[in-house]
Order: structure tokens, then C-alpha cells, then sequence
């Protein structure tokens, strides 16, 4: 099967995430084909092949749990605000705190600052690692109710002490991180991968900008015929796998 890449950062359980890292990862664990990155940064919301509820719309469900806390997906309609930002930051805290009590690292992070909270360099069995302990139950059935917030990983955890901190009159607040004006920029990112992308294609005798006719010889040049799961290996994974590989974005590297 082959790995395609994200449209746009995609929002899990109100994290916003990379979307290359994400769409391997969910490629690999998952065997599902997510969509290919665009030439062009976007801000949209993707799903992935049924793993990754998306964030991002107003009117978000919620539902009251065992203890009278109404819980929500609290940063549904987006971070505006300095203060909605520094709410979110506090949740991101809660998060970090909990994946530590697990030997997880968790970076807080701003995804307005195109900020990854997932730290490079994991093998493919930490990054499951990872994942599981972020998301809980929610890794084998996105359908688990907002409600059972323990079975929610730790986003349910961080998800819960928002709602308990608002229901108090004390929203959980953190200091905001500040921009590095070194840090590259989505459409920045984006146009790193797809010089990769084209760089390989036209050592591979294929267009300069990596497009192609969609025969197998070039779909095997463009994504190659790597395993999923555990079975992934970005040396298999055709240009689209080495674009990913070399921009730092498979947690392999």
C-alpha cells in the first residue's frame, strides 16, 4: 500500500500536530492511505483514513460527565485570543504532566507557531508508545465518548481539567511560548518536502517538479513499496518517503 502524505496540519482531539509526522505514523500504525501533501501551505482540516477526528468547528459536542463537569472540546472554534491561547497552553501543561507520569516526553506546544509536540528522533515502536499514551482508548476507536475522559489518554486528561477549571471560575492558564524567528514556517516546510520530492523524482529520470502519469513505474518511483506498521522503512518509501526522511518529519531519523 502506498503512503501518501497529509493536505494540512490536521487537528487530534484538539492538538494540532505536523502533518507529515502524523500521516506517517497513522499510515504506518493503521495501514490507511492519507491524502498528499499540497505545493501550497492551506489552512484546512484532514482526516485521516477514520484515525484523527478534526478540530477546528464551531459547535463542538459535548456531554456531561460522571461527576456534573461538562466536558467539550474546548478549543473548537479556534484560538483567537491571547487569553483562549494561554488556556490552551495550561492544557498543554496538564498533557505534558501526564505523559511524564507515564516516562513519555510531551513538548508543549503552540500550534500557531507551527510548534510539534511530538519529539523527533523516536523508533517506530516509541512513537506507538507515544501515541497510545496520548489518546488512550481513542487509538483503536475515535467514537469514545467525550464524557469518559479516562479513557481519552491524556488529552482526556487535559481536555477534563479544562472543563473542571472553567466550571471553578479559573480557567488554567501558561505563559505563551515565544516565536523563534529561526523556526521555518509551514509553507516553508511544505516547499522543503516538495524540493526533496522533486530533487529525487528527477534523479529517477521523472519531471523536475514530481509529477507524473501515474503508471507504476512512476508511482513506484514517487512512493515505493514499503510495509506498513512496523514494516515501514522510509528507505522503501519511494521519493515521498525520502522527502519525508530528510526533512526530519518520520521520527526516524
Amino acid at each position: 500500500m502506498n503512503l501518501r502524505r497529509l493536505t494540512a496540519p490536521i487537528a487530534v482531539g484538539g492538538l494540532v500536530v505536523c502533518a507529515v509526522a502524523a500521516g506517517l505514523t497513522v499510515a504506518g500504525a493503521y495501514g490507511v492511505t492519507p491524502f498528499e501533501l499540497p505545493r501550497e501551505a492551506e489552512t484546512a482540516t484532514a482526516v485521516t483514513g477514520g484515525d484523527a477526528p478534526v478540530a477546528g468547528a464551531a459547535g463542538s459536542a459535548s456531554a456531561t460527565s460522571d461527576d456534573g463537569v461538562v466536558v467539550v472540546d474546548p478549543f473548537g472554534t479556534g484560538l483567537e485570543s491571547d487569553q483562549d491561547r494561554m488556556e490552551y497552553m495550561g492544557r498543554e501543561q496538564v498533557i505534558a504532566e501526564c505523559m511524564a507520569e507515564q516516562n513519555v516526553e510531551y513538548l508543549p506546544s503552540a500550534p500557531w507557531l507551527n510548534q510539534d509536540a511530538q519529539p523527533k528522533g523516536l523508533s517506530y515502536e516509541q512513537s506507538i508508545i507515544w501515541l497510545n499514551a496520548l489518546y488512550g482508548e481513542m487509538r483503536e476507536s475515535w467514537s469514545v465518548p467525550s464524557s469518559e475522559w479516562e479513557r481519552r489518554g491524556c488529552v482526556g486528561v487535559g481536555d477534563h481539567a479544562v472543563a473542571v477549571a472553567r466550571a471553578a471560575g479559573t480557567p488554567l492558564s501558561a505563559p505563551l511560548p515565544e516565536l523563534d524567528p529561526d523556526a521555518p514556517t509551514e509553507k516553508e516546510e511544505i516547499a522543503g518536502y516538495w524540493a526533496a520530492v522533486d530533487a529525487c523524482m528527477a534523479e529517477k529520470g521523472f519531471n523536475a517538479d514530481g509529477t507524473g502519469d501515474g503508471t507504476m513505474t512512476w508511482e513506484l518511483a514517487m512512493y515505493g513499496d514499503t510495509g506498513t506498521g512496523s514494516a515501514y522503512r522510509w528507505e522503501e518509501a519511494g521519493c515521498a518517503g525520502y522527502a519525508t526522511h530528510v526533512t526530519g518529519n518520520d521520527n526516524m531519523h
